[in-house]
Parts: C-alpha cells; sequence; structure tokens
C-alpha cells in the first residue's frame, strides 16, 4: 500500500492490512457506498464507505477504497446521504408505548373538552363496566388547574376510568374507579403519595405518585395477545425512526415475550431490560438465574440495572425539592423513601454486584441519588459499577462535580426541557433553573450523558430529541436563540450521546454505538444531513433505512426517499 493510501486508511480507521500489488476483493454481504457516514467516535470521524459481512462492520473508508476491496451481494449508493450509528433509546418504557397506541392517546390534547371528547370516543367502543385506559394529558395545557372526577364522570358514568398524566406520576380517575377501588374521604393517603381533596375532604380524582396504585392494582392486568400485539406495534415504531437498541423500563416479565419474538426472529431492537429496584436481593438474583438458563444471546437481549424511584416530577409538583417550589412555597415535593432508607437498599443491592439506576428529577431528589451512590463505591471498594440517574433534570451547583468524581451516569431526556419550558421557570426560579435540564453543563463535568425518549412520556422520535438538544426550542421556534441557550450541544456531541453514550450506559461500548471495523452493523440512513442542515430542519428529517444486525429491517419507499434529496 502507497504513503497516499496508508493515510486514508489511517483517517477512515480501516484495520485492514492489504498486500502490495493488485488486491484480490472479499466478499461480504453489504457495501454502503457514497454516503456521508459520521462514525460518532471521539474523533468525530467522517467517511464515505461501510463494509458489512454478516452482522459486523469490516471496514469503513473512501468509496474508491471500500469497492476496491470489497465485492458484495447487494450494493447500495447512498447518493450522498447521511449514515450513522442506529439510534440507543437509553431510557425508554417499550411496553408502555405499545400499549398506549392501542388505548386512549391523550398527548396534545389542547383543552380539557378534547380530552374528553378522545375518551367519549373510546366509551363508545366498549361495553358498560369495561375499564377506559390511557395517558398522555396534561393540565398545564388547560390553564393549570387539575381536572376531577366529575369531568370524566360527565363521559363514562358506567365505565370505571384510568388515565395516566402525561409524566405517568399522576392518574385521573372516575367516581366508579375510586368506589370499585374502595378509595373515600376516610382512606389515608398512602407513604410516598397523595390523594387529591376537595375543601370537603372528598376525593376529587387526582391520584399522586404512589396514591395511584389504590386503583392500578384493580385495573385488570393486560392480556398475554395485548401486550405481544403492543410489542409489535412498538416495533414498528422503532424501526421508522432508526431504532435499534433500547435500554427498557418494562420489567422482568416482558422478558418473555422478547424471548418468544427473538426466537421467532422478530425481535429488530437490542433489549437491555431493567428490573425493579423494589424487589428483594434473592427475588433479584432468582430472576438472573432463571434469564441465565434461556442462554439467550446477549447482544439482541439481557438485564442490565435495576430501576427504582427517588422523587415525582415537575409537572405535578412531587419532585422533591432542597427548598419549596418558587410557585408553591408550602410544598418542597415528594420522595418515596428517607435518605437513610435508600442508601440503605442501595448499598445491598450494590453489593449483590447490580447496576442501579435512580429516577431523579428535583434536586434534592439527585441529592439523595448521590449519596446512596457514594455510600455504594466505599462499600463496593470503590468498583465502579456505572450506577445512573435518570432525568437528573434539577441538579444543585455543587452536584455537578459529584456526578463525575462518582462515575455516576446522567441519562437524560432532551425532549422534556421543551416540553417544560412553558412552567419550569416558574416551579423553580431564577436561580434554581440555571442547573436544569442542564446536559451541556454535564458533558463540561466529563460526565457520560446518555440520550433518551421516555416514550411514552415523550414521542419515541429521536430527531425530535437531537432538535431539542441543539436548539432549546419548541418546535415552532420558542424561544429566539433557545432557553438558557448556554446548555445547547452540538449536533455531533447529540448524536454521540444517543449513540455512543447511550452504548456505554448498557456496557455495549465494545460492540456498538460506533460505526467501526469489528462492530455490530446497526445503522440508520436518514433524510437529511443533519450534520449541516438549519436546526429546524432537523425536525423534518426521517429515516431512509435502518439497518439492524447487518439486515435492512425498514426502508421508504423509492418516490419519499428521491424526493427528500431535492
Amino acid at each position: 500500500m502507497h504513503d497516499g493510501s496508508k493515510l486514508l486508511a489511517l483517517i477512515f480507521g480501516i484495520l485492514l492490512i492489504v498486500p502490495s500489488g493488485k488486491a484480490q476483493q472479499r466478499a461480504v454481504s453489504l457495501l454502503l457506498i457514497n454516503g456521508k457516514v459520521f462514525t460518532a467516535d471521539a474523533r468525530g470521524t467522517l467517511a464515505q464507505a461501510v463494509a458489512i459481512d454478516g452482522e459486523r462492520i469490516v471496514a469503513v473508508g473512501s468509496t474508491a477504497q471500500i469497492t476496491r476491496l470489497f465485492r458484495a451481494a447487494r450494493t447500495i449508493d447512498l447518493q450522498g446521504r447521511l449514515v450513522t450509528p442506529g439510534f440507543n433509546d437509553a431510557h425508554i418504557h417499550f411496553l408502555s408505548g405499545g400499549l398506549s397506541l392501542l388505548r386512549v392517546e391523550l398527548n396534545g390534547a389542547r383543552t380539557l373538552d378534547e380530552a374528553k371528547r378522545r375518551i367519549a370516543r373510546r366509551v363508545a367502543e366498549l361495553p358498560p363496566g369495561a375499564w377506559v385506559l390511557g395517558r398522555g394529558w396534561d393540565h398545564t395545557l388547560w390553564g393549570g388547574q387539575w381536572p376531577t372526577r366529575q369531568d370524566l364522570d360527565e363521559v363514562a358514568p358506567n365505565n370505571p376510568v384510568f388515565l395516566q398524566r402525561v409524566d405517568g406520576h399522576v392518574s385521573w380517575v372516575n367516581t366508579l374507579a375510586l368506589r370499585k377501588a374502595g378509595i373515600s374521604r376516610q382512606t389515608t393517603d398512602p407513604p410516598g403519595g397523595e390523594i387529591l381533596r376537595d375543601a370537603q375532604g372528598e376525593p376529587t380524582g387526582i391520584l399522586k405518585e404512589t396514591a395511584a396504585s389504590l386503583v392500578a392494582r384493580i385495573v385488570p392486568e393486560p392480556s398475554r395477545e395485548e401486550k405481544m400485539q403492543a410489542l409489535r406495534r412498538a416495533l414498528e415504531e422503532a424501526k421508522r425512526y432508526g431504532i435499534t437498541s433500547i435500554q427498557d423500563n418494562s420489567g422482568y416479565e416482558t422478558t418473555r415475550l422478547y424471548r418468544e419474538l427473538l426466537r421467532q426472529n422478530q425481535l429488530t431492537v437490542r433489549v437491555a431490560e431493567w428490573q425493579n429496584f423494589e424487589d428483594s436481593i434473592a427475588e433479584l438474583q432468582r430472576q438472573r438465574t432463571e434469564f441465565a438458563s434461556f442462554g439467550d444471546d446477549p447482544r439482541r437481549l439481557k438485564l442490565t440495572a435495576l430501576k427504582g424511584y427517588v422523587d415525582g416530577t415537575l409537572g405535578s409538583r412531587t419532585a422533591a425539592m432542597l427548598a419549596p417550589y418558587a410557585d408553591d412555597p408550602h410544598n418542597s415535593g415528594l420522595p418515596r423513601r428517607s435518605s437513610e432508607e435508600l442508601t440503605r437498599m442501595v448499598v445491598e443491592r450494590a453489593r449483590a454486584g447490580f447496576q442501579i439506576a435512580l429516577h431523579a428529577i428535583g434536586d434534592r431528589a439527585n441529592r439523595m441519588a448521590l449519596d446512596a451512590f457514594e455510600a455504594a463505591n466505599k462499600a463496593s471498594a470503590g468498583e465502579r459499577q456505572r450506577h445512573r440517574v435518570e432525568h437528573a433534570q434539577v441538579v444543585a451547583p455543587l452536584d455537578f462535580a459529584r456526578f463525575r468524581d462518582l462515575g455516576v451516569l446522567a441519562s437524560m431526556q432532551p425532549s422534556h426541557a421543551i416540553s417544560d419550558k412553558r412552567w419550569a421557570q416558574a416551579r423553580l426560579g431564577q436561580y434554581r433553573v440555571l442547573g436544569a435540564y442542564a446536559w451541556h453543563m454535564m458533558r463540561s463535568f466529563n460526565v457520560r450523558v446518555p440520550f433518551g425518549t421516555d416514550w411514552p412520556v415523550e414521542p419515541i422520535n429521536p430527531y425530535l430529541g437531537l432538535y431539542a438538544a441543539v436548539t432549546r426550542q419548541s418546535p415552532d421556534g420558542d424561544p429566539p436563540g433557545g432557553w438558557w441557550p448556554q446548555e445547547r450541544l452540538s449536533i455531533q456531541d447529540a448524536i454521540r450521546c444517543y449513540t455512543a453514550e447511550a452504548a456505554y450506559a448498557s456496557f455495549d461500548e465494545g460492540e456498538k454505538g460506533v460505526i467501526a471495523p469489528g462492530m455490530l452493523a446497526d445503522l440508520v440512513v436518514h433524510s437529511r444531513d443533519l450534520l449541516t442542515v438549519e436546526p429546524e430542519e432537523i425536525l423534518r428529517t426521517e429515516t431512509v433505512m435502518t439497518i439492524f444486525g447487518g439486515r435492512i429491517i425498514y426502508e421508504r419507499r423509492a418516490a419519499e426517499s428521491n424526493a427528500s434529496l431535492r
């Protein structure tokens, strides 16, 4: 190989030894040529072509190099399109997201009347007595007043109703549901929860945090068939958005359904499933032993973190804060348990070898999580288990460095910022908001920041998350310049958070997350060049092709794909 070829090989990362003289072409299964390949490595390397054989990438380089060295069963001319690693959603509720597609969908309902109309349509499809289930309502779009059971009684007098707020931490139920659950004015609030009451002490139909379980426990479980239908719907959504891996909070039992899909060769995402932090160590270990006995391919289905909750959400003012809410001075939120109890449970589970992922929204909750992880690190002789804080939405100034020093990941979902900015500053005040949704600040402290969507709390669409990360603006461009624009990321860093950083979060950095020889061939081809388009064009970008393990699992119609280039 002459010096120029050696230089190109070094730049493009082709880890091949090419003999002198005319090279014999190697047969591979797929070539992608004439593209713009963003490898997502630490240097931001760009290439033009990728050679894939079976499930793995074998070379990355220029089109001239790749076509000289390889011949393929199929060659795809990308016509200049951008290729990145497949998206890895580091925080998703995949089964719940699929189920939400089968139930009342209240996301985007701009008024209470619109929500009631959607509910009424569902009631008309059901027999009397059947449960009406759904999620996605957001009372902050309706003027900020909580809806009531009477609102639901008007459209569903003969059907019990259970509807989760968009954040999943507050539920809205009707009178019949309260009656079936035995909730009355005499019912006491459960630990870590609140039954909202009117001036006479009667339940209003709003159940915060753990109080929702008083009704949830009597809601019939979806059937196995309904769950499988939901997962198949969710897989179709993932394909069309270029999502090839998920870190999922659907629970251990869902792995049985994933396994069935895997055996049928229908599982088109790589699943890192989470277990329930609340379960006993004996039960968690039993699950691990049982799971191991099935011999699943860990590149396709595995168990990783234990998911627990420290607090609630900002939207419902149940996030645990160090000081009262600026717009509710008698309320500092609802921690799920005491700091002492949380630390004890974290230390016990860390000693048993588990990675732990704690939902923490408020600055007090984040500090509680960090305190617990610090104790766990000491108890584990300093071993870094890649513990995670899920959301890390409001962080006190002194605690950013603690994330770094403790090796704790900040698992964040950028679209939360543009959804919450309507009211977040009112909740937090002018000072605390500086530590809110601060992914740039986290990265400046060298904290690992994997990105996810939190679907169905937010849309599954990762392009929305990329847009939020680089603009901090709502889709209509508000506010000009972005909300606290110092927290904006470059598009390159945002893509890395959805790919390389996410792979690190599930201990998969040696298998995926970058486009390099030896890595799994999970790739996405985009309709627009995300690296150069104006930010508003990110929202109009679509997935042209999704490649999973070297196999094309989604391809837009040719006419649509060609039109996207014009």
